[in-house]
């Protein structure tokens, strides 16, 4: 028997770790009375490739099916640390977990847009934009809804929300699986978005996380060959978080989008140690986008890189980073994270954010045109 390299070893290790972590089972979904608890609920809209359930702890399984529609409410405890999901133990306490309180399945396509439509229609004009989030690999339906959530409250997104689910197996061993799924999940979040681009939003922002960019990409691509500009156009910003794809392959996408994203951000960091794993099935050549080795080849192509590799608040995986991190909750509660990506970060510092601006110039890479250079 011919034993691993020496140099394999921390790569076992943290597969063993990974192993571990990720095959355990899904969260549970129930619905809870919170009257009595403090929090808020978070009205989210479904739109997803998995096969519905019958049994309401799961609602959505792993499986592949058509484009299906629902609705959540996702309760979202308000006595938590920022960052921090509390998963709801079976007998669920609302005013320290999550859950729901309320669901609808198996809503009629029309009547899913007459829903995001009445909530746009609510707002001013300039606040009608809608919020998509593509969860990452390894993420059953349960855990990538609070994930939601969690963004929205935490980030404090006050958009229409839409949560495209693609059926991840939700386990570590089924990576190739999620692969198929997401080329699977293309088309159906090509429809999803056509459909939020038919509603009264003035913009989409779309925040993809892990193998979520992928299928993000895909649907990119997809809607430039078939000329649908219309729904390019209405997508800004576009923000892949920890990215799992190749970064050559993720220059032919971009290339063929017609017209590419206003504004697209890439989060990367080098502590990612999943995407390292993923990386080192691959060859170990460090091409996985969301490691971040060719941060400037993409500050040239006009993309905006926000590196956490330095930030201290990041988890020991380093994969959800993008959504924990109490320093970027704090970026984007004071403007200077927006305002940086817009190119604007001497502002942000004559506007008193002072030592945040700071660290958004350390992390924030912007391409020239961003700095108004021509």
């Amino acid at each position: 028997m011919r034993l691993p390299s020496a140099s394999s070893w921390p790569v076992l290790a943290l597969a063993l770790i990974l192993l571990a972590a990720c095959t355990t089972a899904p969260a549970h979904l129930p619905i809870m009375p919170t009257d009595v608890a403090a929090g808020v609920s978070e009205p989210i809209l479904i739109a997803t490739t998995r096969t519905p359930s019958a049994d309401p702890d799961i609602r959505l399984t792993a499986d592949r099916s058509a484009l299906s529609f629902a609705r959540a409410d996702v309760w979202v405890p308000a006595n938590r640390l920022a960052g921090e999901i509390t998963y709801p133990s079976r007998q669920a306490d609302p005013a320290h977990e999550f859950g729901l309180t309320g669901y609808q399945a198996n809503i009629a396509p029309s009547d899913w847009s007459a829903m995001l439509d009445r909530h746009l229609s609510s707002m001013p004009l300039a606040e009608r934009q809608v919020f998509v989030f593509v969860h990452g690999f390894n993420t059953p339906f349960s855990d990538g809804l609070y994930l939601n959530a969690q963004i929205l409250n935490d980030f404090g997104v006050r958009t229409a929300a839409v949560h495209y689910a693609w059926p991840s197996a939700g386990q570590w061993p089924a990576y190739l699986y999620d692969r198929d799924s997401a080329q699977f999940a293309r088309d159906g979040l090509v429809e999803t978005l056509q459909r939020v681009s038919d509603s009264p939003a003035v913009s989409i922002t779309i925040l993809a996380h892990s193998m979520g960019s992928l299928v993000t990409m895909e649907a990119l691509r997809q809607l430039s060959l078939e000329g649908r500009r219309d729904v390019l156009a209405k997508l800004d910003p576009v923000i892949l978080a920890s990215p799992d794809i190749d970064f050559d392959i993720f220059l032919n996408q971009l290339d063929a989008l017609d017209p590419p994203p206003a504004h697209l951000a890439v989060l990367v960091s080098d502590r990612d140690r999943v995407l390292a794993l993923s990386d080192s099935l691959r060859g170990g050549n460090r091409t996985r986008l969301g490691i971040g080795h060719q941060r400037d080849v993409l500050v040239e192509r006009g993309i905006a890189v926000i590196d956490l590799t330095g930030l201290r608040d990041g988890t020991f995986l380093g994969h959800v980073d993008f959504a924990t991190s109490e320093t970027l909750m704090q970026l984007a509660a004071s403007g200077a994270l927006s305002q940086a990506l817009n190119g604007e970060m001497g502002q942000s510092r004559e506007s008193g954010v002072g030592a945040l601006s700071d660290i958004a110039a350390r992390i924030i890479y912007l391409p020239a045109r961003a700095l108004g250079e021509r």
